[in-house]
């Protein structure tokens, strides 16, 4: 009978341990999964600030093409006038279209 007591006695310590385990990998297991989603939750709400960053930068861009495109329009008009007023020199300034005198 003393034989099967310490059987007992062993197999209940192994039991023991195994569960002391399980508890532990069940503890580190949750904490991982913590610290997981906290990850996760950082790395969406860093994607939203990102997007937003870049949804400004391509409204920013879409306004300075628009004011490029005006600059193109005001330097082809000012380029227009130049070219009349070296053509009214040309033609002697007064209209008459004729030389210097």
């Amino acid at each position: 009978m003393d034989r099967v007591e310490k059987r007992l006695d062993a197999t209940l310590k192994i039991v023991q341990t195994g569960m002391k385990m399980l508890v532990k990998m069940e503890k580190e297991n949750s904490e991982f999964r913590k610290e997981s989603r906290e990850a996760i939750h950082a790395l969406i709400e860093s994607q939203m600030r990102t997007d937003a960053v870049v949804s400004a930068l391509g409204m920013q861009v879409a306004a300075l093409g628009a004011q490029v495109t005006a600059l193109g329009t005001q330097v082809t008009a000012l380029g227009t006038k130049i070219d009349r007023l070296v053509d009214g020199f040309r033609d002697g300034g007064n209209g008459s279209r004729g030389g210097r005198r």
